[in-house]
């Protein structure tokens, strides 16, 4: 049983590095990056909004000031969540409409960047840009619940590193690193299966999920240490702090969107062992 199950992981492995021969995928994650830099802001505003009105407006606001207490603040992002909060439960309906508009388009865009990683018998002309945004909205609906599911475990993890020492920082990361592994199984999943092109089996994209994202989550726990590293960013840049921000949050959006062209390139890769599975 562990041969077969090793063979079976061997062979998604080489069927993944195929797809991928040939193909620029920095190109790709970097394309992909873009439209996630345009949308990440509105989707959070979004989601920090929907909250308020499904979960309470002070019951978002005292979790997400407990999210500034816990992140490190070494680079102001305990500011930025305030200040994202504040927003967000601040937004009136035709300015969450409008943040709705701006973060449809990243499903446009990441359709885009993984129809080049469809198989050739698979290829078939991109959807609408209309489509493709009415594909990404049931991922904005999703955004409350994924917000408050890291929201109510905001206070233990800040409960866990302050008063635990070393044993309770690892525990808090350790607990951060799976939650954050869940609740992106259903998103990653829809990506592959219907807003990327192609449309692989719901199987093979529900696999790759659960693998994509345990890699995403230790990527984000990377991104957590990162802020909390007593550098100044802004030096390569000339001091302006707000330069080296950016140009690290770009770096860190690039890193995932290559994580997501990778575990589309998986799910294909499933999908053709599942069909050779069945004849």
């Amino acid at each position: 049983m562990r041969r077969r199950a090793w063979s079976a992981v061997h062979q998604a492995v080489t069927g993944t590095r195929t797809l991928l021969t040939g193909t620029d995928t920095a190109l790709l994650s970097s394309g992909a990056a873009l439209y996630g830099m345009l949308a990440a802001v509105p989707t959070l505003l979004v989601a920090v909004a929907l909250a308020g009105v499904l979960f309470g407006h002070d019951l978002i606001a005292d979790l997400g000031a407990s999210l500034a207490a816990a992140i490190p603040d070494e680079q102001g992002a305990d500011r930025w969540v305030d200040g994202l909060f504040g927003a967000g439960l601040s937004l009136s309906p035709p300015a969450v409409l409008f943040a709705v508009f701006m973060a449809s388009a990243y499903g446009r865009g990441l359709s885009k960047a993984l129809a080049r990683l469809v198989p050739a018998e698979h290829r078939s002309d991109p959807p609408p840009s209309f489509q493709a945004r009415l594909l990404t909205l049931p991922l904005l609906g999703l955004a409350p619940l994924m917000l408050l599911a890291l929201l109510v475990i905001t206070p233990t993890v800040e409960n866990l590193e302050t008063e635990n020492g070393l044993a309770g920082v690892l525990l808090a990361s350790y607990l951060g690193l799976n939650l954050v592994w869940v609740i992106l199984w259903a998103p990653l999943a829809w990506m592959f299966r219907v807003v990327a092109p192609g449309r692989p089996r719901w199987r093979s994209a529900g696999i790759s999920a659960v693998v994509t994202a345990a890699f995403i989550s230790g990527f984000l726990q990377g991104f957590t240490l990162f802020l909390a590293l007593p550098v100044d960013l802004g030096r390569p840049f000339g001091g302006l702090t707000i330069v080296g921000v950016t140009t690290a949050l770009l770096l860190w959006l690039w890193v995932l969107h290559a994580v997501i062209c990778v575990g589309y390139a998986l799910t294909w890769s499933i999908d053709r062992m599942l069909d050779d599975a069945a004849d």
